[in-house]
């Protein structure tokens, strides 16, 4: 007899089971809070921040992106923005995603790569070759950035290195479909993005 097959993501039923408990999910709704740094903020970095969000969770909508573009309706929203440190609320991550999308998305702003920089002005009186090479270099780099900050991560500690690394390369290949806003949304996050934390609360 054949053993049984192991599932590849195996480990998003760990982190699910940090970040959401083990508990029935239908007894309480988790409401996902991006925290942000409120003083000098630039619109323009903010809009580029929260469009990478929207696009995180739009390429997640089961009828695919363009639809997703296209109908206001699933649209993601803000339930709720409080002050002091700007809270951006998302209520009830898991009534909007299924549960291991919604892991995805939550690390996804978590870990937005800090060490994407866009090399278009270096790049910019050279050949196609140099700036491919740079380009390539540093998706290494921020590959490399990326595992660190994973490993590192309390959440994740019960993951084994090769499940570090298959995160790490499936959250990547994520990033890399929207390379030219993460790169701009990944410097804002860097300076400003304090946090992302999942509260739990009983349904009525």
């Amino acid at each position: 007899m054949l053993p049984a097959k192991r599932n590849k993501n195996q480990y998003l039923s760990k982190i699910a089971t940090s970040l959401f408990s083990d508990e029935d999910y239908n007894d309480y709704k988790a409401d996902l809070i991006i925290s942000l740094e409120q003083s000098n903020l630039s619109f323009r970095d903010l809009s580029y921040f929260l469009l990478t969000v929207d696009h995180f969770y739009g390429r997640m909508y089961k009828k695919g992106f363009l639809s997703y573009s296209m109908t206001e309706l699933v649209q993601l929203k803000a339930d709720e923005i409080r002050q002091g440190s700007i809270e951006i609320i998302i209520e009830d991550i898991l009534s909007k995603l299924p549960l291991k999308e919604a892991v995805y998305f939550y690390l996804l702003i978590k870990h937005l790569p800090s060490g994407l920089k866009s090399i278009s002005e270096t790049a910019k009186n050279f050949s196609e070759t140099f700036y491919n090479y740079e380009r390539a270099k540093v998706v290494r780099q921020a590959r490399k950035s990326l595992r660190k900050n994973l490993k590192n991560d309390d959440l994740l500690k019960d993951l084994t290195d090769d499940e570090i690394v298959k995160l790490a390369q499936n959250l990547q290949k994520r990033y890399q479909i929207d390379t030219k806003l993460v790169e701009k949304a990944s410097r804002f996050a860097n300076e400003k993005l304090k946090g992302v934390t999942i509260k739990r609360r009983k349904k009525n």
